[in-house]
């Protein structure tokens, strides 16, 4: 027996829900019998992307992933240009 055991005594489960942690979305989340039913949810229809928008989005990170890029590189560039002109004196 543990000291803590000792002092306090044995501990025993009640059995009473202090926060009930069976909330939806979370991982192992069961509803209750009452909810539950056999029937599959119905698929829903999912909202297909046009070949024009398809090349917008396409076009927009290409544009971004340029722009981080060019952002990057000038960077570096200072970077050495703060070495060979200022630090390596």
């Amino acid at each position: 027996m543990t000291r803590r055991e000792e002092r306090e005594g044995a501990w025993e489960d009640d059995g009473r829900t202090i926060v009930n942690m069976n909330v939806e979305g979370m991982p192992g989340y069961r509803r209750t019998f009452g909810e539950q039913s056999d029937a599959p949810e119905p698929a829903r229809k999912r909202e297909m992307v046009s070949p024009r928008e398809t090349r917008m989005i396409m076009l927009a990170s290409m544009k971004w992933a340029f722009l981080y890029s060019m952002g990057f590189a000038l960077i570096i560039v200072l970077f050495i240009l703060f070495c060979v002109k200022v630090w390596l004196i």
